[in-house]
C-alpha cells in the first residue's frame, strides 16, 4: 500500500511539473506591438535563439535582433544545435520566402511567415520570457 501510494505521489508530481504555462510569443508581439517588416536589408546573420516550434530570434550585425514567426512548426527547433538560412538574396532576410534550414538527422525546412524588429529592451524581455539564451554567436554555414 505504502508503495503504491508513493508512486501515485511520485506520478502526480511528475505530471504537474511537465504542465509548466508556455510562453505566449502571439501575446508578446501584440503587447509589445511589435513593428513587422517584410524585409530586413544588409542582413548578415550572427547568431539565434529558439523560443519554440513557431518562433525564433535571429541576430544579426551590430546586435540588431529580430523574432521570427515562421508559417509551420518546426518541430526540431527547439532542440537544434545548428540551423542555417536559405535566403533568396545574399544580403537580405525575407518573409514569405526565406527559410530556417534546422540541420538535423532529419533536416527540416520552414518558410518564415512574420519578421519582427526588436529594440534592445524588447530582446532582452522576450529573452528572459522565453528563459532561453543564444545558441550561437557566429554564422552557422
Amino acid at each position: 500500500m505504502y508503495k503504491a501510494l508513493m508512486m501515485s505521489l511520485i506520478l502526480t508530481l511528475a505530471a504537474c511539473h511537465s504542465n509548466q504555462v508556455r510562453p505566449k510569443y502571439d501575446q508578446f508581439v501584440m503587447e509589445q506591438d511589435l513593428k513587422q517588416v517584410s524585409r530586413v536589408q544588409q542582413f548578415r546573420f550572427t547568431g539565434w535563439q529558439p523560443l519554440d516550434s513557431d518562433y525564433l530570434i535571429l541576430l544579426g550585425t551590430h546586435r540588431k535582433a529580430y523574432l521570427l514567426e515562421l508559417m509551420s512548426p518546426c518541430n526540431d527547433l527547439p532542440f537544434a544545435q545548428n540551423i542555417a538560412l536559405k535566403q533568396t538574396s545574399r544580403s537580405s532576410l525575407v518573409a514569405k520566402f526565406d527559410k530556417v534550414l534546422v540541420q538535423d538527422q532529419m533536416p527540416e525546412s520552414c518558410t518564415i511567415d512574420k519578421i519582427y524588429e526588436l529594440t534592445e529592451e524588447q530582446h532582452q524581455a522576450i529573452a528572459s520570457y522565453s528563459g532561453g539564451h543564444i545558441k550561437a554567436t557566429k554564422p552557422i554555414d
